[in-house]
C-alpha cells in the first residue's frame, strides 16, 4: 500500500496512508473553490484550482508561489512535467496552457474542437479536455467528446512534440486520466445520471486497451483521479453527488490489485472530500 497526495473538492491537498488509513490535509486554498491537478517536480508539488495554480514545497507543503486568479476561471484539470515544463490542460478554452517552473506561461497550445468547420454549442460538462500525458515522444490529450454527438465516445487527440496533430482515436465514454500503464493504454470511464441522455453503455470504471477490466456502481460513486504503484491501482473519486452539493461529497478511493484488477479494498471518508487528482508521495 502506498501514502498518496490528493486533491480535494473541498479545496485541499491531503496525505492519505492506504494502509493505516490516517490523513492530515497539508493545504488549503483561500479561493472556495475545488482543487484539481496535482503533480511533484522535483522537490515542489504543484496543484490546481479550477481558477489558480500553486506551487509548493513537497517537503512541508508550505506555499512558494501561485498564480493569479484567473477570471473568468479557465477551469484547471490535470497536469503533468515534462522537460522542466509543466503542460496543464484548460477546459474551458480547449488549450493547453504551458508554464516554467516559476508559474510563468511559456506557450499555449490550442485544441481544435472535433468538427472545426462546424459551429456547435456544447455544455460545459460536455466539452472538455482532462488530461494530458507523453509517450514515447508523442503527447496524447484526453478528449471527453470525439465527435458533435454529446454523451457519446470519448477519445484521445495525438500530437507530435511541435504540438501537430498527428491522430484522433476513439477511446472510452465520458473518460478521465487516460495514461499508459506497462505500455498499455488505460483510462477511467464514466457515467452521467440517469437524468441525463446517454449514448454509451451505463457503466463505469478502468478501460484498460479498449476493455473494462474493473467496474463500480456508477450510482454509488464517480471517479476522477487514478494513480498506481507496484501493487496496487488506485481509483479515486467521490460519492455521487447533485453537482451543486459536490464539495459535500465523501472520497471514495477503490483500492487494486494491479496484477489482475481485482479490488483489495474499498474506502470512504466523510473527512476527506471527494477526490479529483491524486499522486503516489515520494
Amino acid at each position: 500500500m502506498a501514502d498518496l497526495v490528493l486533491a480535494t473538492e473541498g479545496g485541499q491537498v491531503v496525505q492519505f496512508n492506504t494502509e493505516t488509513k490516517v490523513h492530515s490535509v497539508v493545504f488549503q486554498c483561500s479561493d472556495d473553490e475545488a482543487m484539481m491537478g496535482i503533480a511533484r517536480y522535483e522537490d515542489h508539488l504543484y496543484v490546481a484550482s479550477l481558477s489558480r495554480m500553486y506551487k509548493l514545497r513537497a517537503d512541508d507543503h508550505s506555499l512558494v508561489k501561485q498564480t493569479e486568479f484567473y477570471s473568468p476561471s479557465p477551469d484547471f484539470h490535470q497536469h503533468q512535467w515534462y522537460d522542466g515544463l509543466l503542460y496543464t490542460t484548460i477546459t474551458k478554452r480547449n488549450q493547453i496552457w504551458v508554464y516554467n517552473e516559476e508559474l510563468e506561461i511559456v506557450r499555449v497550445h490550442d485544441i481544435e474542437p472535433p468538427m472545426p468547420e462546424k459551429k456547435v454549442r456544447y455544455q460545459k460538462n460536455y466539452n472538455h479536455i482532462n488530461n494530458i500525458i507523453r509517450h514515447e515522444g508523442k503527447f496524447y490529450v484526453n478528449l471527453n467528446w470525439l465527435t458533435k454527438v454529446q454523451y457519446a465516445a470519448s477519445g484521445v487527440a495525438v500530437f507530435d512534440e511541435d504540438f501537430r496533430l498527428i491522430e484522433k482515436f476513439e477511446y472510452g465514454w465520458e473518460t478521465h486520466d487516460f495514461q499508459f500503464i506497462d505500455g498499455k493504454r488505460m483510462a477511467i470511464c464514466a457515467t452521467s445520471s440517469k437524468r441525463k441522455k446517454i449514448h454509451h453503455p451505463r457503466i463505469s470504471g478502468i478501460m484498460l486497451e479498449g476493455e473494462l477490466v474493473f467496474e463500480h456502481d456508477s450510482e454509488e460513486s464517480f471517479c476522477k483521479g487514478l494513480t498506481y504503484d507496484k501493487d496496487f491501482l488506485y481509483l479515486c473519486g467521490g460519492r455521487k453527488q447533485p453537482r451543486a452539493k459536490r464539495k459535500n461529497s465523501n472520497a471514495v478511493i477503490y483500492v487494486l490489485n494491479r496484477k489482475d484488477f481485482s479490488l483489495a479494498e474499498q474506502f470512504e471518508s466523510e473527512e476527506i472530500k471527494a477526490v479529483k487528482g491524486v499522486i503516489v508521495a515520494e
